[in-house]
């Protein structure tokens, strides 16, 4: 196969969506299960315990309470996924604060806190819920063995058991994160690979017919206003069966990514090259209107015809015709590359190496 030119940016237009799709469905759905479990945890608390809670922590679970609420309708609303995990985390980072400076019912406070590593990893990945969760750890150690600033006792014993348990749910919490996530983007980059070789005509590097279909045409839909008016220019080879006829199918080929590397070579990085089948080829022209397109076209025929195709110290006098047809709507794209097929036919008709562009376009 051929090198790909650096240029080549058509390999960053597939994508790999469905696979990051999955991984944000898992989030979220963690983030939503915590909502609710938080939820139902923190006013079963309130409701049972509000006479013999102190004053601040009942305030702290009731604020917690709307606020869990208020961010889950925001993210419904938004989408704003990382921005509302990590808000979310840091309330409830605060909230486990809260509970081990006060204790809680019976200074049993220490006991909720154990479950945030896990739920902190899971939601916002191994190096935001890192840094986190190391806050929470070295806050609650603070108040667990600095100076006394009006926070609850806690034995000895029970301190440094909670230090060691919560230490090694981090650690295990981390260590899990760490390897899902590494597997997570050799799974994406092993994906995108098999998709871009897919998707390239292995001759000559360029993208083959399938990746339209499959990529080009979904994007130009989506982001219509980024590629619209766009122009189709509909290539092929003069007289490139004599070529394989007379001096071989390896000489052929030459010819083929030869001509390839002069589309990269001459083209913008941004226009889309397709080796469309044999010696013809699609380039997708976004941005350009028709009497621009037309003038690339005439450009690239001369360039074409000037270039020495030399192999074996044999030259071969090479030469194309060009379709040229404009596209103002995406839904009309298929009409469009039909009336530069049809464009195409005349100029091969009319004697070759010539462009052809008169007509109506969609």
């Amino acid at each position: 196969m051929a090198k790909l030119d650096s240029k080549s940016s058509w390999l960053n237009l597939i994508n790999i969506e469905n696979v990051y799709s999955a991984e944000n469905q898992r989030r979220a759905f963690t983030f939503f299960t915590m909502i609710f479990v938080a939820l139902v945890l923190i006013t079963s608390l309130v409701v049972s315990n509000h006479d013999v809670y102190p004053t601040f922590l009942t305030v702290m679970l009731i604020v917690s309470d709307i606020t869990l609420l208020l961010f889950a309708w925001y993210f419904y609303k938004t989408g704003r996924f990382l921005l509302v995990t990590v808000t979310v985390l840091s309330i409830i980072c605060v909230l486990c604060l809260a509970l081990v400076y006060t204790g809680g019912k019976e200074n049993t406070a220490l006991y909720w806190v154990m479950f945030y590593p896990v739920v902190a990893f899971s939601t916002l990945g191994f190096r935001i819920g890192f840094l986190i969760v190391s806050l929470l750890l070295i806050l609650s150690s603070f108040l667990l063995f600095g100076p006394d600033i009006g926070q609850v006792y806690y034995p000895e014993t029970e301190k440094g058991r909670f230090f060691a348990a919560f230490s090694l749910v981090f650690l295990f919490s981390f260590i899990g994160e760490y390897f899902r996530n590494k597997s997570h983007l050799e799974i994406a980059r092993m994906t995108l690979l098999q998709k871009q070789d897919a998707h390239t005509d292995h001759l000559t590097g360029l993208a083959n017919r399938r990746f339209i279909i499959s990529h080009f045409l979904p994007l130009a839909h989506t982001h219509a206003d980024k590629y619209l008016p766009m122009c189709l220019l509909l290539i092929d080879l003069d007289h490139f069966k004599e070529v394989n006829d007379t001096h071989g199918h390896d000489i052929g080929d030459n010819v083929l990514v030869d001509f390839a590397s002069l589309l990269e070579e001459h083209l913008r990085a941004q226009d889309i090259k397709v080796r469309y089948g044999g010696e013809e080829f699609l380039v997708i022209l976004p941005g350009l209107n028709l009497s621009a397109a037309v003038k690339i076209a005439n450009s690239l025929k001369e360039k074409v015809q000037k270039k020495s195709f030399v192999y074996d110290n044999t030259p071969i006098n090479l030469s194309c015709s060009i379709g040229v047809s404009e596209v103002i709507k995406i839904k009309h794209f298929n009409e469009s590359l039909k009336l530069a097929d049809d464009r195409l036919y005349s100029a091969k008709k009319n004697g070759r190496n010539c462009v052809v562009f008169t007509g109506n376009d969609f």
